[in-house]
């Protein structure tokens, strides 16, 4: 029995390829396994080749998983695009389309893998549906038929999948899958590979990163949506456009990206909590706009889906390359709040967050998610609700509003926040210096005084330890630092280092700005070597903590851009390079001591 399947398949656009993967992990959240789920398109997104991962296991699913298990290739040439996304080995079973004409001892794979079967998806198809249309039926016949994934739950989905459509299709879609299934029955594996049921538990939640900030957002309180659809991060917008009406909500899909996060602000300033939602390109155009909310201390939060970059790049892709945008792309002296989810469960209490820290400090905050979180599925736990405090602006008592000073300099920073209609709490809002009062000044002193007040109203949020996650020994010599959706692999990666006795902790940190110094002191203290694990070429959190932290010279970036995917395996083999060099220096130090 396995623990553990990572299956990938690829095909052109109407191959069903990313159809029969939702059936697939549908089936799995249904049973009780974990359970995730990434998707890939060609750029051309519409009709060009597209791609799937799953992962299913019986104990909590960390990351996308290594090579695969199983791969399903319906076109060589389309399979062969996704390269490093849908790696090979020894250990593969590769079903593939039989009328393509390889012979299984000739594929065009850098290894040889497992065992290799041509199937005839397109005939089993037609047989059963008259069309081709129910490939990725017969796919999850083969899938139940060899891996003992349960099939009522498979035609529980495939019915469900397509009731809509009469009990033909319903019945033809059965057909395909028995096919399937009678073909893994007449061509056994060499070495049987049955899953292990699942533990059954509590009812699990199947969804999406996007969707989980959407809800996110309207569970915080959330009103106003303004924004522009743009991959990545267009299912956003539409899980609002969907959802917030039924909260008294409103979602205004602007003309281009100024005018959504234009309108966001506008809300703001309303009164209102209000959210945009977009991709670097976008964000380039929103950066004028984040000026004006951080000079009238506006409450905004901004969801930046990074994807490959720079300009279109590579809009289907993964990346973390966006940091330095986050941070560095304002004028003026401003410092911005970025946080960023580590998983599609974590995106909830970070969209969460984000509000509470813009509300609670006036200011424009970046959530940067990545394609990879905002876009995979994952099978989660039902999330718990009461443990989350909502906060909400400051807004001026009946004494404040007599007379009513927007920026008055309080000891912390944070001045109560009128909105238009409050009686006497009219003021000029904004993108010119003011005085406290709200007047326009270009009073090289009150600029000071208002820059001062801006930042040190931030200070409490450097010191928010609660935003930072250590995982495994906190004195273990072996450090990692990983964010976004790669700490889920360095996670993976220490449980895995442990079990070959190694000593490894890893840092993931939801609050990348402003950097908490104290944090990474402490968790650098004593490392003696290390590793800071990101999928951007420049390595740009390594960079920005190097301007902040002392950080060690043992602690080195392991860094390469989107669309190549970390394994956990290969993060540990460089865990077990420092490791066997640590080993030999303390070696090298004996022998020099025990020389006379």
């Amino acid at each position: 029995m396995i623990r553990d399947l990572v299956i990938g398949m690829a095909g052109s656009g109407g191959d069903g390829i990313v159809s029969a993967g939702e059936s697939l992990i549908s089936a799995c959240a249904i049973e009780g396994y974990h359970a995730m789920m990434t998707k890939s398109f060609g750029s051309q997104i519409r009709g060009g080749e597209s791609s799937c991962r799953i992962r299913l296991a019986t104990a909590p699913v960390l990351n996308p998983g290594g090579a695969l298990d199983v791969a399903v290739v319906l076109n060589w040439e389309d399979f062969a695009k996704f390269g490093a996304e849908l790696p090979v080995d020894r250990h593969t079973i590769v079903l593939y389309e039989e009328r393509t004409g390889v012979p299984p001892d000739a594929l065009p794979l850098a290894v040889a893998p497992a065992e290799a079967f041509a199937v005839p998806f397109g005939d089993m198809a037609r047989k059963a549906t008259g069309n081709e249309k129910g490939k990725n039926s017969v796919v999850l016949g083969l899938l139940s038929g060899w891996f003992g994934i349960p099939r009522d739950a498979i035609l529980a989905g495939l019915r469900k999948k397509f009731a809509s459509k009469g009990e033909a299709l319903v019945a033809a879609n059965e057909a395909a899958f028995g096919l399937g299934v009678a073909f893994a029955e007449a061509h056994p594996l060499a070495t049987p590979r049955p899953m292990e049921a699942p533990t059954r538990g509590q009812p699990k939640l199947l969804a999406d990163g996007n969707d989980i900030c959407a809800a996110a957002a309207i569970f915080a309180g959330c009103d106003f949506f303004g924004g522009y659809p743009i991959t990545p991060s267009t299912e956003v917008m539409q899980f609002f456009t969907r959802e917030v009406w039924k909260y008294g909500g409103v979602v205004l899909q602007a003309e281009d990206e100024i005018a959504g996060i234009g309108a966001a602000l506008g809300a703001s300033f309303g009164g209102k909590k209000a959210m945009t939602a977009t991709s670097g390109p976008g964000m380039s155009l929103k950066t004028e706009m984040l000026g004006l909310a951080t000079i009238a201390e506006l409450p905004l939060v901004i969801v930046n889906v990074q994807r490959g970059g720079p300009s279109t790049g590579m809009p289907t892709k993964s990346e973390q390359a966006d940091l330095f945008q986050a941070i560095f792309s304002a004028h003026g002296d401003v410092v911005r709040p970025v946080l960023a989810p580590t998983c599609v469960a974590n995106t909830f209490d970070v969209t969460v967050e984000a509000f509470n820290v813009a509300e609670r400090y006036q200011t424009p905050v970046i959530i940067l998610s990545d394609q990879e979180i905002a876009q995979r599925k994952e099978v989660i736990d039902r999330i718990d609700t009461s443990r989350f405090t909502l906060v909400d602006r400051l807004r001026p008592t009946a004494a404040e509003l007599a007379p009513y000073e927007r920026f008055h300099a309080t000891p912390d920073g944070i001045s109560p926040i009128a909105h238009p209609g409050m009686e006497g709490g009219s003021y000029l809002g904004a993108g010119i210096e003011h005085t406290a009062h709200g007047d326009p000044t270009a009073n090289g002193r009150v600029h000071q005084a208002m820059n001062e007040k801006r930042h040190r109203k931030l200070d409490p949020l450097r010191t928010r330890d609660d935003l930072f996650t250590v995982h495994g020994d906190p004195r273990a010599p072996l450090a990692l630092v990983a964010w976004g959706s790669v700490a889920g692999v360095c996670r993976e990666a220490v449980a895995l280092a442990e079990a070959r006795g190694l000593g490894v902790k890893l840092l993931a940190p939801r609050l990348l700005f402003p950097v908490n110094e104290a944090v990474y002191e402490r968790f650098f203290a004593g490392v003696r070597a290390g590793l800071v694990v990101e999928q951007s070429y420049l390595g740009q959190l390594y960079r920005v903590l190097r301007m902040a932290v002392d950080v060690p010279a043992v602690v080195t970036p392991f860094c390469r851009s989107g669309a190549n995917p970390f394994a956990a395996a290969e993060v540990v083999e460089r865990l077990v390079a420092h490791a066997r060099a640590l080993a030999n220096a303390n070696t090298h130090a004996a022998a020099e001591g025990a020389r006379p």
